[in-house]
């Protein structure tokens, strides 16, 4: 019953043929998709190309490059598979372990067969029933040889390569002139990766029109950025191995990279308009006995579905006189009426206690503001709690008004807590302008035309006569 099963599914195979093999949830994803293939499903669909993106040590290679060529040889003798890798070591490498698993007794019970005896290499071998297996690096060649199945498993080895353009053109070359010419009628190609650049292979393949109808993508970053049919926004991949803090700390060393290889978003340094090297970070004893102005700054978001933007809530802080902008929290999230009065309120209680300092709230004019404002003034007359409520009439777009900032990120003048590196705010910036989401980023925006005003009445607010600096400074 064991070899029927290993036989008829793929993960059963992984764990017939190997003891420790302990799959995730992503791998039976992933082993559905291989199986179609197998079957002939893919094809029918008119799908050529299958691509994997998820970050390193996720299994990837072991399922897709490793097990699925001697599950499919076994169950299609005749058949011929290739694997490519940036170099013909590795590729050989994979050789090795799909050859063991074939040459090993509990193969031989599920599909009773050997390979070829005189042809039995680490590079190159055959099935007694005239299967093939070949794995070269790339530029190695393929003369003669035909392929049911053509693996391409990461075809760049490190950072200068996926940065030069010269190795990227050699790789795209070789895919358009020797790998994609040796697929057999029905043939199908797996492109198994992380995304070390925008203009990588799979950048490439997905930006060609003539492979637009052909592609289907399986994209697992390391931590869900949206609710997903397995696991919620902020979880990981696989936190039996991996767990969320662990990938936190990649994303504290470096953005950067952690965007490209974790996340399977690559960034392009040199067309990015807020880059990472602009982030400058404030200690705590550069404002802790100093007289602030903190701004609680708030970009509602009018639907709460997992889709829909956050509602952008953040902290501004500025010492009388002086230009720096002092970043306090990004506290957006998705988030209703009342839980966003809650949220205010202990901010500024919090910061009235710790800080010298006046607090102003801003509030982007939405359609449901006026609510907001009333219960605002309702909450402030219960808690006996007061601060002055503005609104703020955005001006321009809001491409244009983000584009405000990067003069004041270049200068210096904005400051990151050291607890925000890598967070939110500082993911949208290096996205932008084309992330999902960028409501920390605009609610930052705000701050820009956020001057209280002077014997005017603010929303909420307790006296007509409150004053307090222009917190831009600008």
């Amino acid at each position: 019953m064991m070899e029927q099963e290993a036989r008829e599914h793929l993960i059963d195979f992984c764990i017939l043929t190997n003891y420790r093999y302990s799959p995730n949830w992503h791998h039976n994803v992933i082993a559905e998709k291989l199986e179609e293939i197998e079957s002939g499903k893919f094809s029918a669909r008119g799908k050529r190309i299958l691509m994997l993106f998820l970050p390193p040590r996720s299994g990837k290679s072991e399922l897709a490059t490793v097990n699925f060529p001697a599950w499919y040889l076994g169950k299609n003798p005749n058949k011929e598979v290739i694997t490519v890798s940036y170099s013909g070591e590795l590729a050989q490498d994979f050789g090795k372990k799909t050859r063991e698993i074939i040459s090993d007794i509990p193969y031989k019970r599920i599909f009773g067969l050997s390979l070829k005896e005189d042809e039995k290499g680490a590079a190159k071998w055959k099935t007694e029933k005239g299967g093939s297996y070949t794995s070269i690096g790339v530029g190695g060649a393929l003369t003669g040889r035909g392929a049911n199945i053509l693996c391409l498993d990461d075809l760049i080895k490190n950072r200068e390569e996926a940065n030069s353009e010269v190795y990227r053109d050699k790789v795209w070359s070789f895919f358009l002139s020797t790998a994609y010419t040796r697929l057999e009628p029905n043939g199908v190609v797996i492109v198994c990766l992380t995304r070390w650049h925008y203009d990588d292979l799979a950048g490439r393949i997905l930006n060609e029109p003539e492979f637009k109808d052909k592609i289907e993508v399986i994209e697992f970053p390391a931590i869900a950025e949206q609710n997903e049919k397995y696991r919620k926004k902020g979880e990981a991949l696989w936190p039996e191995r991996y767990s969320a803090e662990y990938y936190e700390s990649f994303k504290r060393l470096d953005l950067y990279e952690f965007s490209s290889l974790y996340q399977q978003k690559p960034l392009i340094s040199e067309t990015q308009e807020f880059k990472q090297e602009y982030f400058r970070y404030f200690e705590e004893n550069e404002i802790v006995n100093e007289k602030l102005v903190i701004n609680i700054l708030i970009d509602p978001a009018i639907s709460k579905k997992d889709t829909a933007c956050d509602t952008g809530i953040i902290d501004v802080a500025k010492i009388k006189d002086k230009p720096e902008w002092f970043i306090l929290d990004d506290a957006s999230e998705k988030i209703d009426p009342g839980k966003l009065i809650e949220t205010v309120f202990k901010k500024v209680e919090n910061y009235k206690k710790d800080y010298d300092c006046i607090v102003n709230v801003w509030v982007e004019t939405v359609a449901y503001q006026e609510a907001l404002s009333y219960w605002f003034k309702e909450k402030m007359r219960d808690k006996e709690v007061y601060f002055t409520i503005n609104e703020i009439h955005t001006k321009s777009d809001k491409e244009q008004r983000i584009r405000g900032l990067i003069p004041l990120y270049k200068q210096g003048i904005i400051k990151h807590r050291p607890a925000m590196k890598g967070g939110k705010l500082e993911q949208q910036a290096v996205y932008f302008p084309f992330g999902k989401l960028v409501d920390s980023l605009d609610a930052l925006s705000f701050n820009l035309q956020a001057t209280v005003p002077t014997k005017k009445k603010s929303l909420g607010s307790r006296s007509t006569e409150e004053t307090s600096d222009n917190s831009t400074g600008y």
